[in-house]
């Protein structure tokens, strides 16, 4: 890794750190039964559901973690933490949150936020 291509900016010499990211709960989650998915669903497991049950998957730095599945909710509460371990300052400048409808046939995607890491973090010793 010494022989590593480093951005400008980007020190040499990098400490291991830990990435917390905390997801507490999401609302205004839409309705997903309106979709082709949901005649799918109802053809092939006779199961026509007007509610999700959504999940938080985030990738950052080739990584992905995700919480726990909240059945049936619009409203979900997770208050749930999940740590990413990569070099710091990392190269990866973007944190990818997506909230998923957990499906037996299929999960769906029903957003997607970039995080840019240059935005929330401190010029410096202390941030990139």
């Amino acid at each position: 890794s010494r022989n590593l291509l480093l951005p400008d900016g980007v020190p040499p010499e990098r400490q291991w750190a830990r990435f917390y990211v905390k997801i507490y709960r999401a609302e205004g989650l839409p309705r997903m039964n309106t979709s082709i998915m949901a005649n799918v669903k109802k053809a092939l497991i006779g199961e026509n559901k007007d509610l999700v049950d959504p999940y938080v998957q985030v990738a950052f730095a080739g990584q992905k973690g995700k919480t726990s599945i909240q059945k049936s909710s619009y409203e979900p509460l997770w208050n749930e933490q999940i740590i990413f371990t990569e070099m710091f300052p990392p190269l990866c400048k973007r944190i990818k949150i997506q909230i998923r409808d957990s499906d037996k046939v299929n999960d769906v995607a029903i957003g997607t936020h970039f995080i840019d890491l240059r935005k929330i973090s401190n010029e410096g010793d202390k941030g990139t």
